[in-house]
């Protein structure tokens, strides 16, 4: 017996209502506002806050899924295992190049964990898409993360079957020398890209599990306009209020991590016995029908704090203010290599004889001041703001700058920016370490730790 044993999502908490899109164009808007990325967001950083917020980080892969990954040739999903500070025998792979890049390292855990029973496999999925300005998508598409732990005990929902199919069908596609996302909007992409596949692929899936559609508790469809899915479900003879809401309407149209996304807020709600059928698509279409046992870990609701983006142009500015290349010297990836054990994956020093806890790393304690007794410590990702100032003349795309002095759990205290605060902090605020990107130089994106209010 094989399924998902956690899930966790990730939701940004910055939302740009479709209103303020439409008044951008003179166009007709449609309702709810979207999830976005911060400025200093990406698909690495939205996916390791997922794959973190899973909890148990004893799996033995880390899948990574994404259509707009930072880079084309570097391992998201490796710099994730970093950040998480995972061991370097845990195996990493990255997916991506389909919308359907989710389910298909969905599929990968599966065929690992089958052929070894021991296996654990982490599967994050990741989008922060750029869409063609003034296009139908540019109202949809939202950026959000989402991940599953794969696994043969504990489970919270038992695989039962899955169905894969492909179609080489023109709908969406980005080159290599693309930033945005073309596509092909109107009926008949919706139906031939999306509709057909997805309704044989769950044919598929319901006869070889012996299964009817009243036999489905709930049935997570994709929803590229947030409607198609109730046109699938009525060509399978699905009860309309046992779908899934898709959530276009409050976060977006959020690709590769939809499934994944959905699923994950699907398994807290669902009582041992439901049957839940998870339809994907891209290039064709993934199926799966899961049993939830009721039992397993279930993720936190999205964050109840949001922050409104007040216009379309400052939407625009901030979506892409680290997507200029600056000039300057690269850093020497032996500097990096050496700088790699503090700054990407956050450990600290521990003094052996007093158990002082530093930060950055030492060779001296400041307290007892013995030397050749420090030890690596990984240090707690929360902690509280012992101080903190607001710089109004650093060049920040987000005024003001927040620095704040932040004395983590358990010991240890650093110095980094404030995020997702609406430009506000107090001393004593509860915060939490989130990984942001820095910068983009000449030829490379930067990251590092900031921390964001709880």
């Amino acid at each position: 017996m094989i399924g998902i044993a956690r899930s966790s999502l990730y939701v940004p908490r910055h939302r740009l209502s479709r209103e303020l899109i439409a008044q951008a164009w003179g166009s007709r808007a449609m309702p709810g506002a979207k999830a976005i990325a911060g400025f200093d967001e990406d698909a690495l950083t939205m996916g390791y806050a997922a794959a973190w917020a899973l909890g148990d980080l004893s799996f033995h892969r880390l899948y990574f899924a994404s259509t707009s990954a930072p880079f084309w040739q570097r391992s998201t999903a490796s710099q994730i295992a970093a950040a998480c500070d995972l061991p370097a025998r845990v195996a990493t792979a990255d997916f991506g190049g389909s919308l359907r890049a989710g389910t298909s390292a969905l599929h990968a855990a599966f065929d690992a964990v089958q052929a070894g029973p021991a296996e654990s496999v982490a599967v994050v999925a990741s989008e922060a898409r750029d869409p063609e300005p003034e296009s139908a998508e540019e109202m949809l598409f939202g950026d959000a993360a989402a991940a599953l732990l794969v696994s043969g005990r504990d489970l919270a929902a038992e695989l039962i079957a899955r169905v894969s199919r492909y179609d080489h069908f023109l709908d969406e596609w980005r080159r290599d020398t693309d930033a945005e996302v073309h596509a092909f909007s109107g009926r008949f992409t919706t139906r031939h890209g999306l509709e057909e596949n997805a309704i044989a692929a769950a044919r598929e899936l319901l006869s070889m599990a012996d299964a009817r559609p009243e036999d489905i508790t709930l049935a997570i469809l994709p929803s590229p306009d947030g409607k198609a899915h109730l046109t699938i479900a009525k060509a399978l003879a699905l009860d309309a209020s046992r779908v899934a809401d898709p959530g276009v309407s409050n976060i977006g149209v959020t690709g590769a991590a939809m499934p994944l996304l959905l699923l994950a807020s699907a398994l807290k709600q669902t009582p041992a016995g439901a049957r839940i059928l998870l339809v994907s698509y891209g290039d064709g279409a993934d199926v799966f029908l899961f049993r939830a046992t009721g039992t397993g870990v279930h993720p936190l609701p999205p964050d109840s704090r949001t922050i409104p983006v007040s216009s379309y142009a400052r939407y625009k500015k901030l979506r892409h203010v680290l997507s200029e290349s600056g000039g300057g010297a690269e850093m020497s990836n032996v500097f990096w290599k050496r700088e790699e054990a503090q700054n990407v994956r956050l450990r600290g020093s521990r003094c052996g004889k007093c158990g002082l806890i530093q930060f950055p790393m030492a060779q001296v304690c400041e307290k007892c001041h013995s030397s050749g007794a420090m030890q690596d410590h990984p240090l707690s990702r929360t902690g509280r703001i012992f101080t903190f100032n607001k710089d109004y003349l650093y060049d920040s795309p987000v005024q003001p700058n927040l620095l704040a002095v932040v004395d983590l759990t358990g010991g240890g205290r650093i110095l980094c920016q404030v995020t997702d605060a609406g430009g506000d902090a107090a001393i004593g605020m509860d915060v939490e370490l989130v990984l942001r990107r820095m910068k983009s130089s000449s030829s490379l994106h930067h990251y590092y730790w900031k921390c964001r209010p709880l």
